[in-house]
C-alpha cells in the first residue's frame, strides 16, 4: 500500500511552481501542460487544476513565482555585495532572463492573448516586491531630485531592455548590426548608461 505525501495548499503550490520551472527551462512553452507537470510533481492532472484553474493559469502563476524570486536575489545581491557594479548585475539579470524561458512564457502569454494578469494574490506580491527593490536601486543611483521616480524609470528600462533581450534572441541585435561582440557586452554597455541617466 502506498501512501500520497500530504502537503498544505502552499507547499503543493510551491512544489508545482518548481516542476513547472524545471520543465519550462528543459522543456520550454510545450512543456508546461498539468498533466506532464503534474507527472513531474507525482499529483493528479486534477489536483493541478485546483489550484491554478488550467494549463493557462499555471503559467500566469509561474510568471509572477519566478519574478519575485528572481527580484528577491537580486536584492539580496545588493545587499551582501554593495561593491558589485551595475554591468556585472546586468550581465547575470540579462543572462538569467534569457536562458531560464522566463521571458519566452512572458512573450507566449502576450502573443497566445493570455497577457500577464497576475492572479489576486499574485499582483500584490508582485508590487510588494518591485516597492521593495526600488529603494535599494534608488541608493546605488546619483542623487536626484526624485529619486524614487528615477529608480522606478531604471527599473523599467532595465526590465524592458532584458526581456526584449530574451525574447529577440540573436535576431534582433543581427538586424540592427550589431556583431556577435556587442551583442554579448550589450547588458554591460546598458549598465555602465546607468549613472548617466537622469
Amino acid at each position: 500500500m502506498t501512501f500520497r505525501k500530504r502537503r498544505s495548499p502552499d507547499e503543493a503550490r510551491a512544489e508545482i511552481l518548481e516542476a513547472a520551472e524545471e520543465r519550462l527551462r528543459l522543456h520550454g512553452i510545450e512543456g508546461l501542460n498539468v498533466v506532464d507537470v503534474a507527472k513531474a510533481c507525482g499529483m493528479s492532472h486534477a489536483t493541478l487544476l485546483h489550484h491554478f484553474g488550467s494549463t493557462g493559469g499555471m503559467r500566469r502563476e509561474l510568471v509572477g513565482y519566478m519574478t519575485a524570486r528572481l527580484i528577491d536575489d537580486i536584492i539580496a545581491s545588493l545587499e551582501q555585495h554593495p561593491e558589485i557594479e551595475p554591468p556585472e548585475m546586468l550581465r547575470s539579470l540579462f543572462r538569467t532572463l534569457a536562458t531560464g524561458g522566463h521571458t519566452k512564457l512572458l512573450a507566449w502569454l502576450s502573443l497566445s492573448g493570455e497577457e500577464f494578469a497576475p492572479a489576486p494574490d499574485t499582483g500584490p506580491m508582485l508590487i510588494e516586491h518591485f516597492n521593495a527593490l526600488i529603494p535599494v536601486i534608488a541608493a546605488r543611483l546619483p542623487e536626484s531630485p526624485d529619486a524614487t521616480g528615477h529608480a522606478r524609470r531604471v527599473v523599467f528600462l532595465i526590465a524592458t531592455a532584458a526581456i526584449g533581450f530574451g525574447v529577440g534572441g540573436p535576431l534582433l541585435p543581427a538586424v540592427i548590426g550589431l556583431n556577435a561582440e556587442e551583442t554579448d557586452t550589450f547588458s554591460e554597455w546598458l549598465g555602465r548608461q546607468i549613472d548617466h541617466l537622469h
